[in-house]
């Protein structure tokens, strides 16, 4: 595992990480294989960088990302939109990430609130 501050995802994404590090944990033979950082970036896609080699590793590793791809960055569910955050939304929530983001319908309502321009 790496140290925590090369571990960035968005708190949705947790579970997922979570998961992807318990597969690799019960492998018989990993030592050979390592995460060097694990990122989200826009709209669910997840970094993640390894080392080395592990029978199995890089299918664990390739589900993770694809679960990332379906899973709310808020809040875990199933995301059903992409949320454009552009430099506008700067404007009302100055200490907003900018990146676009993949939500559940109940997170893009909030959020979408959260940055409107008419607050």
């Amino acid at each position: 595992m790496p140290p925590l501050d090369r571990i960035r995802v968005r708190a949705g994404l947790h579970a997922v990480v979570d998961q992807m590090f318990a597969q690799l944990g019960r492998m018989a033979d990993r030592r050979g294989f390592r995460i060097v950082r694990v990122e989200s970036t826009n709209a669910g896609f997840v970094i993640i960088e390894t080392s080395g080699l592990a029978a199995g590793a890089e299918d664990i590793v390739a589900e993770a990302k694809e679960a990332a791809r379906t899973t709310c960055e808020h809040c875990g569910k199933p995301a059903r939109a992409v949320v454009k955050v552009g430099l506008e939304a700067l404007l009302t929530t100055p200490e907003i990430e900018l990146g676009d983001r993949l939500l559940c319908t109940d997170c893009s309502h909030e959020f979408m609130k959260e940055i409107a321009h008419d607050c």
